[in-house]
């Protein structure tokens, strides 16, 4: 069935499963296209924006993803943690003659939000966070578990001493990377797994001492893709000056441009899955049209997901 999106008014298509699920949940069909609900659903994400505001149970000040002038209450970490409520302080009495949205709002203004989403018992020295647990001297890390002294990295899970990383997943002392898997010491580097002391390589699997390289498997002492031996792979390195800034910034326009003259994948994921379409979708199965997902079966139309 073709519909036009209410929002950007582009033709998008429902198809019989799609149908066949709307139907099992006795919900009418969407009237915004896969892409405009996308947009939808993340417009109310905020994992970034931090701002300082009063505790509205112990009027201390505290860090917050909501403005200090939001009509709902707001309780810093730890009074929400605390037993000393329970929720029902603000319970209401559905009136069915009344429209349900408008009671759903009012409940909302009424209602108690965490000024942080953390799992505050588990974290230890880590107060710029969100979204996150088990986090112990980390610092403005969003959407993340198990962190231990890393910071300015966003959605991880086990890492390890990283900085400025992005997508990691059992990492330790990475620096500028994105999307790295079991990767130890690696910087400026893109799409690594079980990967060590790889520089400015993109699409690496299993390689150890590595610089500028794309697309290798199970290689060592390789600079742009040409293999060396130990010793004068150890030599080439000392001569791109990487202790200097001048050296660092070469060596990063050099290895893009580098990056560039190799094909890449037209997806990211692994062998893993079965019958599954979208970005970034590992270990899953009969998913479609899905970005950054792990462990998934007979879903559609999602994201940002580890079952």
């Amino acid at each position: 069935m073709n519909k036009n999106c209410q929002f950007c008014k582009k033709k998008f298509y429902i198809d019989t499963k799609d149908q066949d699920f709307y139907n099992q949940l006795e919900v009418p069909e969407p009237t915004w296209c896969p892409s405009c609900r996308l947009m939808r659903r993340f417009s109310f994400l905020n994992w970034i924006s931090l701002k300082k505001r009063i505790c509205d149970s112990c009027k201390k000040e505290t860090i917050s993803i909501h403005d200090k002038n939001t009509l709902h209450k707001v309780f810093c970490s730890e009074c929400w943690w605390k037993d000393t409520w329970d929720g029902t302080e603000y319970a209401m009495n559905y009136d069915p003659s009344k429209n349900f949205f408008e009671q759903l709002l009012e409940l909302k203004n009424k209602s108690v939000f965490m000024a942080l989403e953390n799992l505050h018992t588990s974290l230890s020295n880590s107060p710029f966070v969100n979204a996150t647990a088990y986090m112990k001297d980390c610092y403005m890390v969003f959407n993340a578990d198990y962190g231990e002294k890393t910071a300015y990295t966003m959605v991880f899970d086990h890492a390890n001493e990283c900085l400025d990383c992005y997508r990691v997943n059992t990492c330790e002392l990475c620096f500028e990377c994105v999307g790295i898997y079991k990767s130890y010491k690696c910087i400026y580097s893109e799409e690594l797994d079980s990967c060590a002391n790889v520089l400015f390589s993109y699409g690496l699997s299993g390689c150890t001492d590595c610089f500028g390289c794309v697309n290798l498997r199970n290689k060592s002492y390789y600079i742009y893709n040409i293999p060396y031996s130990r010793d004068e792979y150890v030599e080439k390195i000392k001569e791109l000056q990487l202790n200097t800034r001048e050296g660092m910034q070469k060596a990063y326009r050099d290895s893009r441009a580098f990056w560039l003259t190799k094909p890449r994948r037209c997806v990211i994921g692994n062998a893993l899955n079965f019958q599954t379409t979208g970005d970034f979708v590992y270990e899953s199965k009969n998913t479609q049209d899905a970005y950054m997902i792990t462990s998934a079966e007979d879903c559609r139309y999602v994201s940002m997901i580890t079952m």
